[in-house]
């Protein structure tokens, strides 16, 4: 997989991370949050600049590099057993998160996955986790390469 962007200072960087696309199966259905970018930097560069300090911002994005294996087999666990609540828990912690690190694809995966267990759908929320999964790690990967690379 390759992936472009930049995490150098300057305005005129590519401030997105694309993973090279990839066609989807014939008859299989559309995913949420297929074209749009996998990471968005400019969340990181924003948070950079509100706080005055670069690495501040890095140890957020490790941080949610760190907690991410938490994060999703909460999720998993949690839609495993049935438990609505929690897997409401997990699915708000996700997004959220996602948000704030600029992981755009995987914010837009947790919010259809919000949408469907608002509406009490489990096993419909149970057959998207693994797009969530592999979109999470695709997202640390992006991160890793894309905003925490030591050659930047």
């Amino acid at each position: 997989m390759s992936i472009s962007g930049s995490s150098a200072g300057d305005s005129s960087a590519n401030s997105v991370c694309f993973p090279e696309s990839r066609d989807a199966e014939p008859g299989t259905p559309a995913i949420p949050g297929v074209g749009v970018p996998l990471v968005d930097l400019s969340v990181l560069r924003q948070l950079e600049e509100e706080l005055g300090d670069s690495e501040v911002a890095r140890s957020f994005a490790e941080d949610y590099i760190s907690i991410w294996d938490k994060r999703i087999t909460y999720l998993m666990r949690s839609l495993a057993d049935n438990d609505p609540d929690a897997a409401m828990d997990a699915v708000l912690s996700l997004k959220n998160s996602a948000f704030m690190v600029g992981g755009s694809r995987l914010a837009s995966l947790a919010v259809d996955l919000e949408r469907i267990l608002r509406n009490g759908d489990l096993p419909s929320a149970q057959a998207r986790v693994s797009a969530i999964a592999e979109v999470g790690q695709a997202t640390i990967q992006a991160l890793q390469q894309c905003y925490l690379s030591p050659d930047e």
